[in-house]
């Protein structure tokens, strides 16, 4: 199964990185209020902003330390209309927002310019809906509808690909994947497992993924998991064809249910060296996999662990299959 989007830089199987937990970052780490978890409004305040850049930076240096490309994803997982609304944003207001994060990013990678790794710059989308919940009124046709506005202000923004973080609908991830290529844009899906390595709304991973490439003609450049951790997800990953599809992983830093993590009023960080021995023992299995990050309470210690791990697993992998 092979995707029909323009190719993309990390594609050609190089390790890439990207971000960690930038919400239980901002609200946890530096005591920012996140109002129906939305942060890019903090981008209105030049403090939080130099902050936020800061925390790019810090992991955009994990990349450049290891000789990785960086994927810049935004800080706009919820800047779209319905979550926009809650905080009086308008449709022209929203697209500033989106706009301000991508040159945001633009900023910090051109600090980094001395690093041969390329950056890739990705607008987030979130779920129309909570991310954890049964979200029982989405199909396809109303999702495509729903993110083709926020698509496509990324695309006049100059996004490399747009990035939909921990969706649990299959028919959520269709009507995303065809409306980003409608705009010309290449996507990547990523979903969210929970504690029986299924989407909530019941397929499993593979049936997700293969649903998905089968109703857009394999639109996705790639697949991911996010919000999850290792013991959720790892159970889901099965040898065959439609693990190729899969080419990024950003674990949570904790085991606890991913509804709790966001309401428990400290910061769940769990064990950064453990979690990357985890993800390296995912690499060694597939390594082709080669998009990593993190998700809820993860930062820029987990991401040196989790990349130190990989790029030791992939390299015992590759040694491996030079021996037989």
């Amino acid at each position: 199964m092979a995707s029909t989007t323009t190719p993309l830089p990390q594609m050609n199987g190089g390790i890439y990185l990207t971000d960690g937990g930038t919400e239980t970052f901002l609200m946890y780490k530096k005591g920012f209020e996140l109002p129906h978890f939305c942060a890019f409004h903090l981008l209105n305040d030049a403090g939080a902003g130099e902050i936020i850049k800061q925390y790019y930076r810090d992991h955009a240096a994990v990349a450049r330390k290891y000789g990785t490309g960086f994927i810049y994803c935004s800080l706009t997982y919820r800047a779209s209309s319905d979550w926009g609304k809650l905080l009086g944003y308008s449709s022209q207001g929203l697209a500033e927002m989106n706009f301000k994060a991508i040159e945001l990013y633009r900023r910090v990678a051109a600090e980094f310019d001395d690093h041969d790794g390329a950056a890739v710059f990705s607008g987030c989308i979130g779920p129309r809906g909570d991310a954890y919940q049964l979200n029982q009124d989405i199909t396809a046709d109303t999702a495509q509808a729903y993110h083709r506005e926020q698509i496509e202000t990324f695309k006049e923004a100059g996004v490399d690909m747009v990035t939909a973080l921990t969706l649990n609908d299959v028919d959520e991830a269709i009507g995303i994947a065809r409306a980003a290529r409608s705009a010309g844009v290449p996507s990547v899906i990523s979903f969210t497992l929970d504690e029986h390595s299924r989407l909530k709304t019941g397929p499993s991973l593979k049936e997700a993924i293969e649903k998905v490439d089968k109703a857009t003609g394999a639109a996705p450049a790639y697949y991911m998991i996010n919000c999850s951790h290792p013991i959720e997800f790892v159970p889901a990953l099965e040898p065959g064809d439609w693990m190729k599809r899969l080419g990024g992983i950003r674990p949570n830093a904790s085991s606890l249910a991913k509804g709790v993590l966001c309401k428990l009023g400290h910061l769940e960080e769990g064990d950064p060296v453990e979690l990357g021995r985890q993800m390296g023992s995912v690499v060694r299995r597939y390594p082709h996999i080669n998009v990593w990050g993190g998700c809820c309470g993860t930062d820029a210690v987990h991401l040196d662990e989790i990349c130190k791990r990989v790029v030791a697993g992939r390299a015992e992998a590759a040694g491996t299959e030079a021996a037989r």
